[in-house]
């Protein structure tokens, strides 16, 4: 039973591999078949045009809130009261904490009385200078005095309000870095307040391209775990001065949408805002790189290398800016067998 199972197996592996020599024979006839007995090379071909087409190019960035702000704070004191945490949604003016203010209080109403006091001998001694009863100097002196004091009195009061921190704008609080008992100072950091009512995205493009936008156009966005789903959004903001990387930013306002969050990297999709005639060639008859590339031609029968300028990808073709003309024919395909001078013959 074994040897059967051996003889089995054996004769198994010996037609897999004469499958295999099979397949690569043919595979090698099929390449052969392309070259012809006098070395013409079969060949596909097309004729190139002058046509009208807008680039497209894309540029890839993070979503971001329209509106965000660590806030910090600009007073001093023990927090006693806390009245909202992470995830809290917060209008303009809602409290956020309060600090000790008994302190706060006491001085207050002292710099008050004060202020009220003065204001009553100021308004007492006017009374008496008009019948004569005191000099101009002992007013002013007065009223010196009436002038401090109010000031001590509004920065008391301003204190005294301030012992209670708001927020600075809505949004929701996505961070709280204090807690009851905690003693803060001025530029301590409080809360992380972010407006997401509003979403952009801010990407880089270069001086090539854009000039090849303006502010108010449409784009549509990508998300790799969303393929399926197309978003829109709308140039808010063009730089006018580049970064390190001789790139300018360009802010994108998204439209609302439920399936955008925060933090999301995006793929930005432009189309350019003005029409273009040129010849564009397809990828697969283009022979090198971006730098350094070339197509050949069909002159006379044979393949002539010819090096181009390539512009941008629209599609799967590929912008050609110097070196072609209408009319001129172009090989796609079979360019694995050929060179300068090759002899080739179009099925097309």
């Amino acid at each position: 039973m074994k040897k059967f199972i051996g003889y089995a197996i054996a004769t198994l592996l010996v037609i897999g591999m004469l499958f295999l020599l099979f397949n690569n024979k043919k595979t090698i006839r099929e390449q052969k078949a392309a070259v012809s007995e006098d070395n013409t090379v079969v060949v596909e071909t097309i004729r190139v045009a002058d046509e009208d087409y807008t680039l497209e190019f894309s540029a890839n960035g993070i979503i971001s809130p329209i509106k965000e702000l660590m806030y910090v704070s600009d007073v001093s004191g023990k927090v006693i009261k806390i009245f909202v945490d992470n995830g809290s949604q917060v209008r303009r003016g809602t409290p956020l904490l309060e600090i000790d203010k008994e302190l706060l209080q006491a001085d207050y109403e002292a710099s008050k009385a004060a202020y009220e006091s003065i204001q009553k001998n100021v308004d007492r001694f006017i009374s008496s200078k008009e019948v004569g009863g005191i000099s101009d100097q002992q007013l002013e002196s007065l009223q010196t005095q009436l002038i401090a004091a109010k000031s001590r009195y509004e920065v008391s009061r301003r204190r005294l309000s301030d012992a209670t921190v708001r927020a600075p704008m809505d949004g929701i609080i996505n961070m709280r870095y204090v807690e009851i008992g905690s003693l803060i100072a001025p530029n301590a950091p409080l809360f992380d307040i972010v407006d997401n009512s509003d979403l952009k995205v801010i990407c880089n493009l270069p001086e090539s391209k854009i000039n090849h936008i303006k502010k108010g156009q449409t784009v549509i966005l990508t998300h790799n775990s969303l393929k399926r789903e197309k978003f829109t959004g709308r140039i808010n903001f063009i730089g006018v001065k580049t970064d390190r990387g001789l790139n300018y930013p360009v802010e994108i306002i998204l439209d609302n949408n439920n399936l955008l969050r925060v933090g999301m990297y995006m793929k930005v999709n432009f189309i350019s805002n003005t029409n273009h005639r040129g010849i564009l060639v397809p990828r697969n008859a283009i022979v090198g790189g971006q730098r350094s590339s070339m197509v050949y031609l069909v002159k006379n029968g044979k393949a002539v290398a010819q090096e181009i300028t390539l512009g941008e990808m629209i599609g799967d073709r590929v912008e050609v800016l110097s070196s072609l003309n209408e009319g001129n024919i172009i090989i796609t395909s079979g360019l694995m067998n050929l060179s300068d001078g090759t002899p080739v013959k179009s099925i097309n």
